[in-house]
């Protein structure tokens, strides 16, 4: 008799974090985590003055008022197996004391939403369990945990569809809130689930993910 196939429970999570200051350079950061054979990679990218994608740099200077920073975030399957994955974006004023303070209501993301032939590349849990677009969620529409899911599995070695390509940040409101040494950061909180033995294809409901 062939054994009974359990869901596959091995999951993976990883916090990876960028600075966006007025003074500080810093190194570039990629968060990583494994566990057994399975791992992701946060991959945050800009365009340089060649048009060329690179590394994002860590302390790039932004401008008082409505500051733009070019920002790709991706995900990539560091691993062996293919996954599901999921991020939640959030963005952080780090006051002259080192505390951080949320202000993501601060934040507007550019969706990359379009950047797939389908428009749907990562979509977002409606409160009512249905599929929200991530173009809708960034625009407002309320979500049930805030996470974006990559809408089919990342394969081996695979570095997924953008996120978003860009954000426009308050940096004014932000001064005015926590003073003017602030810095920033842009925060991705990501979870990879197996996609061995799932018993569905919707990443909404495949079984593994970490409690909200």
């Amino acid at each position: 008799m062939l054994p009974w196939l359990a869901v596959a429970a091995v999951a993976v999570v990883v916090l990876a974090a960028q600075t966006l200051s007025f003074i500080a350079r810093e190194m570039p950061l990629q968060g990583k985590l494994q566990f057994g054979r399975a791992g992701i990679e946060t991959v945050i990218t800009t365009v340089d003055v060649s048009g060329q994608e690179v590394i994002a740099p860590e302390g790039e200077a932004l401008v008082r008022g409505a500051a733009n920073a070019q920002r790709i975030v991706r995900v990539r399957n560091t691993g062996d197996h293919p996954l599901y994955v999921r991020m939640k974006l959030g963005f952080a004023c780090v006051d002259a004391q080192g505390a951080a303070h949320p202000i993501d209501d601060l934040v507007k993301y550019a969706s990359a939403a379009t950047g797939d032939s389908s428009g749907s590349a990562w979509v977002a849990r409606g409160i009512d369990g249905g599929v929200v677009s991530a173009a809708d969620a960034f625009a407002g529409a309320p979500t049930a945990d805030g996470y974006l899911y990559l809408a089919r599995p990342l394969a081996p070695g695979e570095l997924s569809a953008p996120v978003v390509t860009g954000l426009v940040v308050d940096t004014e409101a932000a001064v005015s809130r926590y003073g003017e040494s602030s810095t920033y950061r842009l925060a991705a909180d990501d979870h990879g689930v197996q996609r061995e033995n799932q018993t569905t294809e919707n990443v909404l409901e495949v079984e593994g993910w970490p409690e909200a």
